[in-house]
């Protein structure tokens, strides 16, 4: 399902008939991985993409254009021509000049040549002889996840939340992004929060970290026992401030600088001082718990990477000089864990792009050890330009969008459209090693 049902990828195909079939092997089991199936399927339809441009002598940005839908669910213009225009203009903007404002990426599209085989030669550190420099061009759409997920939250006699997630963090940030959420919904510094990681023993429910849910859920989850917290401490609110009504007060509306409750009349108590003058530890109305489940949204978000590459006719090898990734990423939460999962998911991308092959005779792997699996080092990973366009609301919390496994999954049709350019010469099978690169020279020269 996670191929075949990408097999139209982002584009408005009106008749499209797909058949998949599960077929039995003895090969090794699979586990876990980004975006499960996507990153092959997307490489044979944009790789295809840019055969369709060059048979019919067209831009294959421009074809690609041509063939996203205007507009989304709700008849509000679809983000697929906006990112694709930014990753565009990152691309093949000229080599003086390759810092770009996402602002600018906005506009008309940059000039290029037509069709593969618009690379040029140019002298290259890759050898004394002269290289082929090529770029190219991959998009995808992938939706938010969705599920059951429980929070347990409290607010303690200091002032402290306690936040319980029973979602598992494999290390990408979820937990501090949960803990970003509580400090938001409840007005606090995020030093007030106090996460604890727990599992469905102490809670309810967790769907468990993958398909692009985590935010969304344990987000929602959290924001959902805040409410429930806020309306069951707003009688404490009303009595300390001796009022009949009081209405929560946050610094999201610029008028406070804490979480906390307002009467008609103007006069206000912060969540901290609540918590000082009314609540006594095991005080059931400062402890709430919530599960939910989140509906499904309709949209997707895009991810748009272009890559630029050098050839080396004579060996065959290529270098990867530089990545554009442009998406439209609704809020984003964290930056710096947002960043890290554009990078670790590119960078898985590169590798199965260019390098990672797990060779098997008879169901038995056959690579004898590690360096017979070339995984990408820090020294493989070029120059990265990040185009975040965060106009698109998204589902999750505060409108933010899925992107855990978005990032890998155009960059290996990237990186076989850009040296299918510098070579003349499609490339139809991964990883991209100089064998296979000298295989396509020699049916190109074959004729």
């Amino acid at each position: 399902l996670g191929g075949a049902g990408r097999m139209a990828s982002c584009y408005t195909i009106p008749n499209l008939h797909v058949e998949a079939y599960c077929t039995y092997t003895n090969q090794v089991p699979c586990g876990y991985m980004r975006a499960p199936g996507s990153p092959q399927v997307i490489f044979a339809v944009e790789a295809h993409t840019d055969l369709i441009a060059r048979e019919l002598g067209m831009d294959p940005v421009e074809l690609r254009e041509h063939n996203l839908p205007a507009r989304n669910h709700d008849g509000a213009e679809d983000a697929g021509r906006r990112v694709l225009r930014a990753a565009a203009h990152a691309v093949w903007e000229s080599a003086e000049s390759r810092v770009l404002s996402a602002e600018d990426a906005k506009h008309s599209l940059p000039p290029r040549g037509g069709g593969l085989g618009r690379g040029g030669s140019q002298h290259s550190s890759l050898s004394t002889q002269h290289v082929l420099v090529g770029r190219g061009i991959s998009i995808c759409n992938r939706g938010t996840g969705t599920g059951e997920g429980s929070s347990d939250i409290t607010v303690n006699p200091d002032g402290a939340i306690t936040v319980i997630s029973a979602m598992p963090d494999n290390g990408q940030g979820g937990l501090t992004v949960v803990a970003q959420v509580a400090a938001e919904a409840m007005g606090v510094p995020i030093d007030r929060v106090h996460l604890v990681p727990s599992s469905t023993d102490a809670l309810p429910i967790d769907v468990g970290s993958g398909a692009s849910r985590m935010t969304n859920v344990a987000g929602h989850a959290v924001i959902t026992a805040t409410d429930k917290l806020k309306e069951q401490l707003a009688p404490l609110a009303a009595q300390a401030l001796n009022s009949d009504q009081v209405t929560w007060a946050s610094p999201m509306d610029g008028t406070v600088r804490e979480g906390g409750w307002r009467t008609p009349d103007g006069k206000y108590i912060s969540l901290g001082e609540l918590a000082a003058e009314m609540i006594r530890p095991g005080d059931p109305a400062a402890h709430a718990q919530a599960t939910i489940t989140t509906p499904r949204d309709p949209d997707s978000a895009y991810c748009v990477q272009g890559a630029e590459v050098q050839v080396d006719p004579e060996t065959g090898r290529v270098e990867l000089l530089r990545m554009v990734s442009a998406q439209d990423t609704g809020t984003i939460i964290n930056a710096i864990g947002h960043q890290g999962q554009i990078e670790g998911g590119l960078i898985q991308g590169v590798g199965y792009a260019l390098s990672e092959e797990l060779t098997t005779e008879e169901g038995r792997i056959t690579n004898g050890h590690l360096s017979d699996y070339k995984m990408p080092t820090l020294a493989d990973v070029p120059e990265l330009t990040t185009i975040n366009l965060e106009g698109a609301s998204g589902p999750g919390p505060f409108g933010a969008r899925a992107i855990g496994e978005i990032p890998i999954i155009p960059t290996a049709g990237a990186i076989a459209n850009a040296v299918a350019d510098a070579i003349g010469a499609p490339i139809f099978e991964l990883p991209i090693t100089p064998e296979r690169v000298l295989a396509a020279l020699g049916r190109l020269r074959a004729g």
